[in-house]
Order: structure tokens, then C-alpha cells, then sequence
């Protein structure tokens, strides 16, 4: 065999072997960890909004791992939520979460600005008690929706906007004791993300609770994946495999087995709800952080 063939070889399997570490092999630095640390979140229950987000994240590091560099998932012991899974992340005990977006949090974290929901969580429809459809059936615009009073979690995004638009709410601290709220007639309705709803109206079908049949609630609110501030290279890995999973069709085959998410986006597309739209919080807008 000539010197030139030899060479040739060498330099093809040189080419086969950079091109099957696929677009991941930037992020194959030894000097890095190769674990990365969330909250208590592998849920095996489809209609848990963590079953979604955790095999999204796992999907993410897949397409930017190489066969020489693995990333692993790693959960906390224990479940932090809101401000405490906040405040986790920028204290470095947390390296990802998952969240709806505002000025304030874009000023405490550093966000990915792919949306993981695409534009479900845009829109809100309004779960209420039974029986009580008529009440909503009277409402055609904000001044009219001012007149009731929402529920919301205090730590949520979502109750500064509603603040912002002088909506009537009722705050609490967790999640599940909205749902006995709202029965127990604390407020009038509990406005949820479009994607979340389908499910919840079954949690507890003793409070016989139902979703509202005439309106969708709309404004700006994507959910981003947030890193430390102090480590834009895990912020740039997660947006290329973002990316890389819109293109090849991975992204769409996951979020569409979220069934969900499928009626989520079959109502977006059929609905014919009165619309009301909400302002977000300007940047400049003084919210209350109590971190």
C-alpha cells in the first residue's frame, strides 16, 4: 500500500470519527462535570407537570452528550418549590430549573430563551365550581372579571400579573389547597396554564370543580429552563439541544405524547372563547421579592 493511500486512510477515519461525535463534542471538556443537579422531579405519573420537563432536560443533555462524556441527571432528596428551588439554583445547589418567566427572575438567573411549551402557557382558562357556569357566562371583558376574585399562589409569577391588572386575588402558600380553597368558595375561580387544566379538573373529583366553558384569559408567560448566572456554558449547551431537537423532530415527538398538550393545542385551534387579555409586569415594575 502507497504512502499517499495510507495517509488518505488515516485522514478519512480521522473525519468518521469527528463525525460521529455528532454536535455534542464541544461540550466533552474532562476539567467538567459530568453530573448535573436538579430538584426531586423524575415523576412516572404523565399528568405530573415534572414528567414532561425532566424527560425534556434528559432529552436536551442526550443530543449534546458524546460517547466519550455522559451527562447524568441528578435529583435532590428532597422537593424544593418557588422561592426555595430559586434561591437552590443560585446558590449552587441546584443547577436547572424549570419556570415561567418574568423581568425579575431574567434578573436573578440566567434564562434559556427556547420556549418548552410553545405557546400553551400563553393562554389561561379559569377552573370554578360547579354549577356556577352562568356567573361566567356574564363576563365579556377585564372590568367584568375585576368584579370576581381569583386564586393564586403567592410565590407564583402569575399572581404579580394579575395584581398589575387589578384582579382581585386571594394568595396562598403550595398548591394543592387552592383546589379546597376554590370549593370552599375562599374565591371565585383559579386561573390555569392551558396546559395544566385538562388534567387538574380530575385531582379531586369530590370538590367538584369544572373548567369555565366561555373564556381564555391571554397573556406573554413562557416557561424557560433557568442555570446559575454564573454559568453561561450550561446555558448555551441547553439552548443547542434545544435546537437540535426542534430540528430533528425529537422535541415535537415528546411534547405531543402529553396528551394534555394535545388538548391544549386542539383548543387553541377550535376555540371560539372571549378573549381577555392581561399587561405583564414592565421591567421596571417594582414587584415584591422576598427572597
Amino acid at each position: 500500500m502507497s504512502m499517499h493511500v495510507t495517509r488518505y486512510l488515516r485522514r478519512a477515519g480521522l473525519i468518521i470519527l469527528l463525525s460521529c461525535c455528532g454536535t455534542g463534542g464541544a461540550w466533552a471538556n474532562p476539567t467538567e462535570s459530568s453530573t448535573i443537579v436538579i430538584r426531586q422531579s423524575n415523576m412516572t405519573d404523565i399528568n405530573n407537570e415534572d414528567y414532561y420537563f425532566y424527560r425534556l432536560l434528559e432529552l436536551v443533555l442526550r443530543k449534546t452528550d458524546t460517547p466519550s462524556h455522559l451527562t447524568q441527571l441528578t435529583q435532590l432528596p428532597y422537593r424544593l418549590e418557588d422561592k426555595r428551588l430559586r434561591s437552590g439554583l443560585m446558590q449552587g445547589k441546584v443547577d436547572v430549573l424549570w419556570s415561567p418567566t418574568s423581568a425579575e427572575f431574567e434578573r436573578q438567573m440566567l434564562p434559556v430563551r427556547v420556549s418548552l411549551l410553545k405557546n400553551l402557557n400563553n393562554y389561561r382558562l379559569l377552573l370554578v365550581r360547579k354549577n356556577e357556569q352562568p356567573i361566567f357566562s356574564a363576563i365579556h371583558n377585564l372590568d367584568d372579571l375585576r368584579k370576581l376574585k381569583g386564586g393564586m399562589g403567592s410565590q407564583w409569577t402569575d399572581a404579580d400579573i394579575m395584581e398589575y391588572n387589578k384582579l382581585p386575588l386571594v394568595q396562598a402558600v403550595g398548591y394543592g389547597k387552592l383546589f379546597k380553597m376554590l370549593a370552599a368558595k375562599r374565591f371565585d375561580y383559579f386561573s390555569r396554564g392551558l396546559y395544566q387544566i385538562q388534567a387538574e379538573v380530575n385531582f379531586y373529583p369530590e370538590l367538584e370543580l369544572q373548567i369555565e366553558q366561555e373564556l381564555m384569559l391571554s397573556y406573554p408567560n413562557e416557561v424557560y429552563f433557568f442555570v446559575n448566572r454564573n454559568n453561561p456554558a450550561l446555558a448555551k449547551r441547553l439552548e443547542a439541544g434545544l435546537n437540535i431537537a426542534q430540528n430533528d423532530g425529537s422535541f415535537d415527538l415528546l411534547f405531543n405524547s402529553i396528551p394534555r398538550y394535545q388538548w391544549g393545542m386542539e383548543l387553541l385551534e377550535t376555540h371560539q372563547r372571549r378573549m381577555i387579555e392581561l399587561q405583564v409586569l414592565p421591567a421596571n415594575h417594582p414587584a415584591a421579592d422576598n427572597e
